[in-house]
């Protein structure tokens, strides 16, 4: 006979791996269904052929499609205010990867924004990100933290040498902790004021 899990059984679950898969499902969710309501428009797991752009205008669902050839981003999430705001991000699992493929990243991120622009044609504004996924499944106490504040450190240091690009960056961590993926932030000097309380607000 098949034995079912507890609730309680399942909340004590964890990943054999914390893998780019896993942090964009998490930085997806927590956006759309756990702590706000950011509309899904595009997302490229690894390995996955998505080529379809997904985009709210007046609440009607609009499709659009992405040549194979182009280089693609990783995550596009949207929030309708005034003017919508576009999140689009690129996942790695650390940031000096970032820094090492820092053209290319930054040319698809302001590519997608402009099919974006060109599509919705009315009031958008851009909120560029990195997602940078920590594999801590294994670590735990000081070996965790030294990890974690290691990689923040970098983040801080070099952020802000990055070219710059409309609206900042805001790079979001994301690492697996006590049966639970916890977040931080690192906002780039130029990231508005009010973006970088509405990310506190869901992230932390």
């Amino acid at each position: 006979m098949k034995k079912f899990m507890k609730f309680d059984e399942i909340t004590k679950l964890h990943p054999k791996r914390f893998t780019e898969e896993c942090v964009l499902i998490s930085v997806y969710f927590t956006l759309s269904r756990i702590k706000s309501d950011w509309f899904l428009n595009y997302i490229n797991a690894p390995g996955g052929a998505w080529q379809e752009l997904k985009i709210l205008k007046e609440r009607i669902e609009q499709r659009y499609y992405i040549g194979k050839n182009e280089k693609r981003v990783d995550l596009i999430m949207q929030k309708e205010n005034e003017t919508a705001l576009f999140y689009v991000a690129e996942a790695k699992e650390f940031f000096r990867q970032i820094l090492n493929e820092r053209k290319k990243i930054d040319k698809s991120l302001l590519d997608m924004f402009n099919h974006i622009k060109k599509f919705r044609g009315d009031k958008v504004k851009p909120i560029y990100s990195y997602i940078i996924g920590i594999d801590t499944v294994n670590l735990e106490g000081e070996i965790l933290n030294d990890t974690i504040n290691n990689e923040l450190s970098y983040i801080k240091k070099t952020i802000n040498k990055l070219p710059r690009i409309a609206g900042g960056r805001v790079c979001v961590i994301s690492y697996w902790n006590k049966n639970k993926t916890e977040f931080r932030l690192v906002f780039s000097n130029d990231f508005a004021k009010d973006l970088e309380d509405m990310f506190k607000k869901i992230f932390l």
